[in-house]
């Protein structure tokens, strides 16, 4: 019976252009209208060239997704929350954060800086938070609040600046978006004194 079944789709898949089992009427080359089981498959995860992921519509047609537009928006759509740490007697410019499509650093001084993953010719809108220290060594309200501020990038993709008046102890925060991306930055920077000689260096990215 099996063999009588397997002829039958053979020679009509022959004379049409589509083939339905349980179908009188395909929709495609090959239309299944049932479960489908694959006995055996092989890990191809670190092969390059198993590069497509099958994904169905509500039909269930199946086709491929390219694996890295996936992967983009996947990361696109996840929370992210991004944190380093150290202990120095100035800013380590080499030890950056990446987070979502943006990478951060402190810089001499120390100030908080921005560049682009990808170098785009793009302009980031941020607001800034800024907390001094206060006598008691607790955060006093905010010192100050700027809204609507730029980052103007090109692809030369320089590091930016966010913040040309920040200064060891104070909390500053920053609230950036990126054109066309529906994700909420919260990127925090503090450098505490520590002793005469070592700051302690904080760096917290929140991807909404």
């Amino acid at each position: 019976m099996k063999k009588l079944i397997l002829s039958s789709i053979f020679f009509s898949a022959i004379f049409n252009a589509q083939v339905g089992i349980a179908t009188a009427s395909p929709s495609r080359t090959l239309d299944v209208n049932g479960d489908l089981r694959v006995r055996t498959t092989t890990d191809k995860s670190t092969d390059s060239n198993y590069n497509k992921v099958i994904v169905a519509d509500a039909n269930g047609q199946l086709d491929a997704w390219d694996k890295n537009s996936l992967l983009a928006t996947i990361q696109e759509l996840a929370v992210e929350n991004k944190k380093i740490v150290y202990f120095s007697n100035s800013p380590n410019i080499g030890s950056v954060m990446n987070c979502g499509k943006m990478e951060f650093r402190y810089e001499t001084g120390p100030l908080p800086q921005m560049r682009l993953l990808t170098p785009a010719n793009t302009t980031l809108y941020y607001t800034r938070i800024l907390r001094a220290n206060s006598n008691v060594n607790s955060f006093t309200t905010p010192n100050s609040v700027s809204s609507n501020l730029t980052a103007v990038f090109t692809t030369a993709n320089n590091w930016i600046t966010l913040d040309t008046v920040y200064t060891n102890n104070s909390l500053g925060e920053y609230y950036i978006t990126y054109p066309g991306d529906t994700n909420l930055y919260r990127v925090t920077f503090l450098a505490r004194n520590m002793n005469a000689s070592n700051l302690f260096y904080t760096m917290v990215c929140e991807k909404f």
